[in-house]
Parts: structure tokens; sequence; C-alpha cells
């Protein structure tokens, strides 16, 4: 694989890990009395320890799997934009942070299952959401990208 075009790969996988912080990681739904509420928490509000809903900040514990999984998708950002304009030494970020957003976004899932599994809810559901899946992707893409560290 020419470098231009994985470091284009990685590229591409760093933004998709980053922007997977800004989805859903955690769905929940409850209903009471015949009205139904849903809530979306996003992996940064996982991150940074809080989230808003209808102009109501709520903190919550910080969450290192998605500490994990930012720093990853920044490093992949990083090493892929450095593969892209010939800087190796920043193209060898690249396999570092698809790994950590994988691990990140890993560690997310299993912490999510379990506490689902753990707490549970009655009139409701929690589940995983779809911010966890793309980080994996965006991961899985920039170790990809990284395969163009091989190319002399």
């Amino acid at each position: 694989m020419e470098k231009k075009t994985a470091g284009i790969i990685g590229l591409i996988g760093g933004i998709i890990s980053l922007v997977s912080l800004f989805l859903a990681w955690v769905s929940a739904s409850a209903t009471s009395m015949g009205m139904t509420f849903s809530l979306d928490v996003s992996g940064f509000s996982l991150a940074i320890g809080s989230f808003t809903v209808m102009g109501i900040t709520t903190p919550i514990p910080i969450q290192g799997y998605a500490i994990l999984a930012l720093v990853g998708g920044i490093i992949a950002l990083i090493g892929g934009i450095g593969l892209l304009i010939g800087k190796r030494p920043l193209g060898f970020l690249l396999p570092i942070g698809g790994i950590l957003a994988i691990a990140g976004a890993g560690w997310g899932l299993a912490e999510v299952t379990n506490a689902i599994a753990e707490f549970g809810m009655t009139g409701g559901t929690v589940s995983v959401g779809y911010g966890v899946y793309t980080c994996i992707v965006g991961g899985v893409i920039a170790l990809i990208g990284s395969l163009g560290l091989k190319e002399k």
C-alpha cells in the first residue's frame, strides 16, 4: 500500500474514532405514566464526567475507557496526518492510536454490558450505544492505515 493512501486511510480511522466519542455510548429509555423518556450519553460526556439534558447538567463518574478511546483517537489522528505528510516518526503513532481506541471502546463495551446485567432496569431498557462500535471500526481502520509504515 502506498504511504499516501495509508495516511489517508489512517487519518479517516482517527477521525472516525474521534467522531464516535460524540455519538451515543449508552442509551436508556423508560416509560412512566404513559410517557416514554429516552437518554443517550456520549463517550465524550463519559470522559469529562457530566452530561446535559434539557438544560440541566448532571455530574457522572469519569470513565477511564472513554478517556482511553479519546486519547487513542487523537493519537491516531496525529499519526495519520504524520504519515500523510511524510513525517515517518509521527506515522508510528497511528497503530498506537488505533490500538488505544479499540482498547478503550472494547473496555467500554464490557463495562456498559456488565452494568446493564448487574443493575438491570424495570420499566425501561439500557443498551450499548452505536458510538462504541463506531470507535472500534475507526480503530481498525487506523490499524489498516498503519500498514503503510512498512513501505520504504
